[in-house]
């Protein structure tokens, strides 16, 4: 969701900007906040730009709130505008949705009346686009393409994408809506890659297009060249997730790691990690866990000042006849007896 907030007086306009900016409400995602100080600002911004929200002062310097309802009412038709106003007249309330106005909102604005004023809006809104694009539909999506990016896999971006588009095209959604959507996406993208470290890409913001299929393939190129500018900023400087995986779990081989963590070292979500490590590796990541458990245990069973008991405690078991139980299974013999096949008296 965009909004655009249009008050000539400073303290007000920050103070709806930063309530806006922590509401709770759920199924209410706000993607950008712009602001205008009057009519004539406001005026060249809803001509620039495409708002899902417009709050506005009813008195200003240039040009009312009213006038400007008016006219933006043929270049931003799509935007539900709330009028504010410290006058609490039926004449203004009568005046503003005769010129289209969803709702009123009398100053001092509180936190309570404007999460009712939302909650009203986001109906309305819903109403007449088949439906918001769900929050959680938005995050999984940037969890997936922030993993598929991040390890070059350009296959899995385009498989996403494709998912994507499949279900927005089920839904009636405005053009201006789905291209604020998409941007806030590739903004957050962006910001979320640049915080792993190591690379440093530029937010495109200006994704449009004449209907939501165009604006989605600029999107899933948009994608590819991140994965491009990742490839090239990366060479030679850090090896490859697996690799990068097997040798944090080989170093943390005796503590208690979990497929969570490794995910999380790595800045992977875990789902996608987890079908990642079996496709590369063709062990799943506690197969191969066990694997470097049980290959340690050898070599600590070589040594004869070590008990049983203490090599399974530094390999991350707790319980001995559970870390026995899986060395059989793993070598066909158990702790003990491997010890008396390197010819280590027990």
């Amino acid at each position: 969701m965009k909004i655009l907030i249009i008050e000539d007086e400073f303290i007000i306009r920050k103070a709806l900007r930063h309530l806006l900016e922590h509401l709770e409400l759920e199924g209410v995602s706000i993607q950008e906040i712009l602001e205008a100080e009057d009519g004539i600002d406001a005026d060249i911004l809803l001509q620039q730009e495409s708002f899902d929200l417009v709050f506005t002062d009813i008195n200003m310097p240039e040009m009312d709130g009213l006038s400007l309802l008016e006219k933006s009412a043929k270049y931003n038709p799509a935007a539900k505008w709330v009028i504010l106003s410290g006058y609490d007249s039926f004449k203004f309330a009568q005046r503003a949705i005769l010129h289209g106005a969803k709702d009123y909102l009398l100053k001092p604005i509180t936190k309570e009346k404007l999460n009712e004023t939302m909650l009203r809006l986001v109906e309305n809104i819903k109403k007449e686009q088949n439906d918001f694009i769900d929050i959680k539909e938005i995050e999984g999506m940037l969890v997936d393409l922030e993993s598929s990016i991040w390890v070059l896999d350009e296959n899995l971006v385009i498989e996403t994408i494709a998912k994507w588009k499949e279900k927005m095209e089920k839904q009636q959604l405005k053009l201006s809506y789905y291209q604020n959507v998409m941007n806030h996406i590739v903004k957050t993208l962006v910001q979320r890659i640049n915080q792993k470290g190591s690379i440093s890409l530029d937010a495109v913001l200006n994704l449009s297009g004449e209907n939501i299929n165009q604006i989605t393939r600029e999107f899933q190129d948009i994608c590819i060249e991140m994965i491009q500018k990742t490839r090239s900023q990366r060479k030679g400087k850090i090896i490859d997730p697996i690799e990068a995986a097997k040798e944090y779990m080989l170093k943390n081989v005796c503590a208690k790691i979990n497929l969570d963590d490794v995910a999380q070292k790595l800045g992977l979500n875990s789902s996608y990690f987890s079908q990642l490590f079996k496709r590369e590796t063709g062990q799943t990541f506690v197969e191969y866990r066990i694997h470097l458990r049980m290959e340690t245990a050898k070599k600590l069973l070589e040594r004869s000042d070590l008990r049983i008991i203490d090599i399974s405690s530094e390999i991350g078991y707790d319980d001995a006849p559970h870390f026995a139980k899986t060395f059989k299974k793993y070598t066909g013999i158990s702790p003990k007896e491997y010890r008396q096949s390197l010819g280590i008296e027990v």
